[in-house]
């Protein structure tokens, strides 16, 4: 149709957002901190936009209603080591849950000019990740070097299948990419600058070295065929390949 016709009152109203957290850390030897802690956040008055069936022979019209709303919560425990000056290690694993109504108005036209209006479904969000575990850290080496990694694994992004029509095949955000995996490494050394035209700088140090993104180079694919109706249904595409790259920071 030619635009948006009005589906709910008080359109005049803004969504809103309410949202808290509990903190626990507990030192468990010297360098040695572990923390828990829950957050929840719950967004209501979000616009929704669903398509609505004109009378025969006449246009279909978009429904506009800010009656949507979205949920998420989260677990997270993470342990923190620091053995040395030099050196310290961190582990992370979160467990959460998003849900909420998928045809809200930022999710259905931000990412396509044109997109597919389909009727609205409550359930698992594009961003949903249960299960989540990130490390971290930097270690000395010899020689004054630095190694910094970061692990991430985490569940596989959701995903909807579609028939032909590009409705629904399923249920919506049923299906998932498969478990990502990626580790980041960092190899450096630090130099002092002793240039005393440098000013402030002068104190702070530069950092040489070397990084390469998704070392393994593990296939975390970015997208999938997901038209019931294609050959190549299932099959995932645009996999994340290995970067490599220098590293040249001034810090402090």
């Amino acid at each position: 149709g030619g635009g948006f016709v009005a589906a709910g009152r008080n359109l005049n109203t803004s969504p809103r957002n309410f949202a808290g957290n509990f903190e626990v850390d507990r030192e468990l030897r010297r360098g040695m901190v572990i923390r828990a802690s829950y957050l929840y956040s719950q967004t209501r008055d979000l616009y929704l936009v669903t398509p609505v069936s004109g009378v025969p022979g006449r246009s279909s019209l978009l429904g506009l209603a800010n009656t949507g709303g979205s949920r998420y919560n989260e677990f997270e425990t993470t342990l923190h080591y620091r053995p040395n000056e030099r050196s310290e290690l961190n582990v992370s694993y979160v467990q959460s849950q998003a849900r909420g109504d998928l045809n809200t108005l930022s999710d259905v036209f931000v990412p396509l000019e044109q997109p597919v209006i389909r009727p609205d479904f409550t359930g698992t969000l594009a961003q949903d990740v249960p299960n989540r575990v990130i490390g971290w850290g930097a270690f000395a080496l010899p020689w004054n070097f630095t190694v910094s990694p970061v692990v991430d694994v985490h569940s596989g992004l959701p995903d909807s299948d579609l028939d032909a029509s590009q409705n629904y095949a399923g249920t919506p955000n049923g299906q998932r990419f498969p478990e990502f995996f990626s580790l980041d490494l960092k190899i450096y050394r630090e130099f002092p600058l002793h240039l005393p035209f440098l000013g402030n700088l002068k104190n702070r140090k530069i950092r040489f070295g070397v990084y390469s993104l998704n070392v393994t180079d593990h296939a975390n694919a970015l997208e999938v065929y997901n038209n019931v109706s294609s050959p190549y249904f299932g099959h995932f595409a645009g996999f994340q390949h290995r970067v490599n790259g220098l590293v040249i920071d001034v810090v402090n």
